[in-house]
C-alpha cells in the first residue's frame, strides 16, 4: 500500500515526497504527533580570538502542528558549560541563556527564525512533511518546496538520486550576527536506528558556508508525556 500524504500541493512534488518518504520508512511510516530528539556531537565557538570546536549536546522537542523546543548546550574544556533554550508555545518566542534570564518576544524576526529553524529539523522526520497544514511544490528536478500554511515557515528539502535527503535549506535570521543567512543542514546518506525511527547518522550545519554543528541522533522518544508549560520555559 502506498504512503499515504494528507499534505496539499503540486502532484509532482506530492510524488516526490512519497518516494523520499518510501525511501526513508517504506511503506509504513511512523505517525508522529509528540517526539523528543537527543544528539550528541560538536559545535564551532568563539574561544578568546579563536573559533574552536567543543563537545555539544542537543535536544529537539515538538508537539506538532505548532509546539517546538530547542535546547542546546556546548560544553568547552576548562570552562563553564553554556546552554541555551529556546521555544515556540504556538504564540510566543521563549528563550533562556541561565536560570532566571527568560524572555519572552512576539518580535516577528525572533518568532520566523525559531520555527524556521526548529521546522527545519522537524522535515529531517519527513512525516511531518506529509500531514494536512503542508503545501508542498517542485523546485527542480531533486528539489521539493514544504510550506506551513499555519505557521507561515518554508524549508527546501534538496534529495540524492536515490531519494534520500542531501540537505535541508532555509533563509532565515541568524541571532548571533543579527542578519539573515542561508541555514544547511546536510545530512549524511548512511542511516542508523534510533528508537523506532530511521534517521540520518550524522546531521552538519553551515551558516552560510561556515560550520556550526555536527550532530549524531542518540536517542528517540514517540509520545512523550509534555507537560503544558513545556514549551513556555516554566518548568
Amino acid at each position: 500500500m502506498p504512503v499515504l500524504l494528507l499534505c496539499r500541493g503540486e502532484p509532482k512534488a506530492k510524488e516526490r515526497l512519497r518516494r523520499v518518504i518510501e525511501a526513508r520508512y517504506g511503506t509504513s511510516p511512523p505517525a508522529i504527533e509528540r517526539i523528543i530528539m537527543r544528539f550528541t556531537g560538536k559545535t564551532r565557538m568563539k574561544l578568546g580570538p579563536i573559533h574552536s570546536w567543543v563537545p555539544a549536546s542537543a535536544q529537539a522537542s515538538f508537539w506538532f502542528p505548532n509546539k517546538l523546543r530547542w535546547e542546546f548546550t556546548a560544553k568547552p574544556l576548562g570552562l563553564p558549560v553554556q546552554k541555551h533554550i529556546e521555544a515556540y508555545d504556538g504564540t510566543t518566542y521563549h528563550s533562556r541563556w541561565a536560570i532566571g534570564s527568560d524572555k519572552d518576544s512576539v518580535e516577528t524576526r525572533l518568532l520566523a527564525s525559531a520555527r524556521g529553524r526548529l521546522w527545519q529539523m522537524a522535515a529531517i522526520l519527513l512525516t511531518p512533511m506529509s500531514d494536512h497544514y503542508i503545501e508542498v511544490s517542485d523546485c527542480g528536478e531533486w528539489c521539493i518546496q514544504a510550506d506551513n500554511i499555519q505557521l507561515h515557515d518554508s524549508v527546501r528539502i534538496m534529495l540524492r538520486e536515490n531519494y534520500s535527503i542531501e540537505q535541508v535549506v532555509i533563509q532565515t535570521h541568524n541571532p548571533d550576527t543579527e542578519r539573515v543567512q542561508t541555514l544547511a543542514l546536510k545530512l549524511s546518506e548512511d542511516l542508523v536506528e534510533v528508537g523506532d525511527l530511521r534517521l540520518p547518522k550524522q546531521v552538519n550545519a553551515f551558516w552560510d558556508d561556515k560550520p556550526y554543528f555536527e550532530l549524531t541522533p542518540t536517542e528517540v522518544e514517540l509520545h512523550p508525556f509534555m507537560a503544558s508549560d513545556f514549551f513556555t520555559l516554566a518548568d
